[in-house]
C-alpha cells in the first residue's frame, strides 16, 4: 500500500505553485484594464476616462450651533440663610448658615451661626466666618475667623454635594473628628 503523505519537497512545490497561479491572475486582471484605477483625466491604454464628477454643493452651509457648555447642577446662586442642623461631639446642634456668593463666582463666603437644639444642655452657642467654594456639583465651606467662641470649640469644616433635583436643601458632612451630617434648607 502506497503512502498517501507527501514530502516537505512537495508540499513546498504546490504552494509554490498555487502562489505563481494566484499572481498570474492578478496580472492578468490588471493587463486587462479591470483593477487599473483611474486618477482625474490620465489615460490608460489608449482608454480616455472621465473625470470624476465634481461633490455637490450643500444645500445649506454649514453655521455652528451654540457653543457646548457643561451642564449644571445648580441654577441658581446660593446666597441666602439656611438653616438646619448638625451633629457633634457635644449633641444636635442648630445651624443657621448666612451665605454670600457673587454672581460667575465659585467663591463663597458667610457666616457658621450655632447653637444648641431643643433639649441639648450640653452645647453653648457660637459664630465664625466661613469661605469656601461651590462648583456645579460641590459645596466646601472652611471656617476662618471666630466671631464668638464658646471656650475651647474649634471651627469645623463642611462639604456637600449639590443637586438640582431639590435645589433649596443641602445635606453633607462636618470635617471634624466625632461630627457627622448636617441638612440645612434655603429660609
Amino acid at each position: 500500500m502506497r503512502s498517501r503523505q507527501l514530502s516537505t519537497g512537495h508540499r513546498r512545490g504546490r504552494a509554490r505553485s498555487a502562489a505563481a497561479a494566484a499572481a498570474l491572475a492578478a496580472v492578468g486582471l490588471l493587463g486587462s484594464g479591470c483593477a487599473i484605477p483611474n486618477f482625474g483625466n490620465e489615460s490608460r491604454r489608449g482608454h480616455d476616462y472621465p473625470p470624476p464628477p465634481e461633490p455637490p454643493e450643500l444645500r445649506t452651509p454649514y453655521r455652528p450651533t451654540r457653543p457646548l457648555s457643561t451642564p449644571t447642577l445648580r441654577t441658581r446662586s446660593l446666597t441666602g440663610s439656611w438653616r438646619g442642623t448638625y451633629t457633634c461631639p457635644q449633641g444636635l446642634m442648630e445651624l443657621n448658615l448666612t451665605l454670600v456668593q457673587r454672581t460667575s463666582s465659585s467663591i463663597v463666603t458667610g457666616i457658621f451661626r450655632f447653637a444648641p437644639a431643643p433639649g441639648n444642655t450640653r452645647a453653648r452657642s457660637g459664630s465664625f466666618t466661613v469661605r469656601g467654594t461651590a462648583t456645579s456639583s460641590l459645596l466646601v465651606l472652611r471656617g476662618e475667623r471666630w466671631i464668638s467662641r464658646p471656650g475651647d470649640y474649634q471651627m469645623v469644616s463642611l462639604s456637600a454635594p449639590l443637586s438640582s433635583v431639590n435645589p433649596d436643601v443641602i445635606r453633607g458632612s462636618i470635617r471634624s473628628p466625632g461630627c457627622g451630617g448636617f441638612t440645612v434648607r434655603r429660609g
